[in-house]
């Protein structure tokens, strides 16, 4: 009897003290926050309101964020070189989060199309120049947050139409409509070299390790511009600003949390999707407990 009471004392011990690696491990944490509002001639409501609420929930939960409004191609660039002094390698979490006019410029094409504020010609950035970025700084795990429109039209509808600013005022769309989040670049069939248009897309399409790609959108949907719980922001950043501080959950269980939101919000008419090659759980806001179990009561 007594060596079975040894036993189990000695049980409680070492489950009580034995400390695990957890997957929420203290790393630091670099965020890189975009707003592009005021396009030339296809202004956007809430892009720069969903941005500073996005930075001010990542900034309670402890990332040092850079906060990016209505930037062009050179001041992307420029903020990229930046940010990459505050990465450490392999020991940062890094999240990137855009919203604003967005294309894909090819039906069903993975390939996601981030427009800038330059007022010479549009300028179309591909989402892989944020996989090139990732993997050179050597990021321990990432976050990428899109809220842009993600649907491809094969022809464009000239912006210069006064009669499609009278409908569908509510998305951002790639019919160069108010309230859609999408590019009015004019395309023909698919990719399409134009001089009149700058598509920055010379980089590699392979995901990084352990990044999550979080889409406002499925393929092919448009992304709504602003919510009809905060006119001030569209569903997806509504949703983001909601849960990103929620407790003890790992990150695809935030984004769960998210796409609820939309497709309640939307009757299902949009809804987030991911692409993700995490090697591990990550916690925004980690778990509190310390031991990896319970003993028996």
């Amino acid at each position: 009897m007594l060596q079975k009471v040894m036993f189990f004392s000695m049980f409680i011990f070492i489950g009580c003290t034995f400390q695990p690696v957890e997957e929420g491990e203290v790393l630091k944490r670099v965020a890189l926050v975009i707003g592009n509002q005021h396009y030339v001639d296809n202004e956007l409501d809430n892009p720069i309101s969903d941005a500073k609420g996005v930075q001010k929930v990542l900034e309670k939960i402890g990332f040092k964020t850079t906060l990016a409004l209505d930037i062009t191609l050179h001041e992307l660039n420029a903020v990229l070189e930046t940010l990459k002094n505050e990465i450490e390698p392999n020991n940062t979490i890094v999240f990137i989060y855009f919203a604003g006019h967005g294309n894909t410029l090819q039906k069903n094409s993975s390939e996601q199309f981030l427009m800038m504020t330059d007022k010479e010609k549009p300028v179309l950035v591909s989402i892989f120049k944020f996989y090139d970025f990732l993997k050179m700084v050597h990021a321990k795990h990432s976050i990428i947050a899109l809220d842009a429109c993600r649907d491809f039209q094969k022809h464009y509808i000239a912006l210069n139409h006064k009669e499609n600013h009278q409908t569908l005022q509510n998305f951002r769309g790639n019919f160069s409509l108010k309230g859609f989040r999408a590019g009015h670049i004019r395309y023909d069939d698919g990719i399409k070299e134009d001089v009149n248009v700058v598509l920055d897309r010379e980089y590699s399409y392979k995901l990084p390790n352990s990044t999550l790609v979080s889409y406002a959108t499925e393929r092919n949907q448009k992304a709504k511009d602003w919510s009809k719980y905060d006119v001030h922001h569209s569903p997806y950043s509504y949703g983001l600003i909601e849960h990103l501080d929620d407790e003890e959950i790992p990150i695809e269980e935030v984004f769960r949390r998210v796409r609820v939101s939309i497709l309640e919000e939307t009757n299902r008419s949009q809804s987030n999707s991911e692409e993700m090659k995490l090697e591990k759980n990550i916690w925004l806001v980690p778990k509190k407990a310390k031991v990896a179990f319970s003993p028996p009561i």
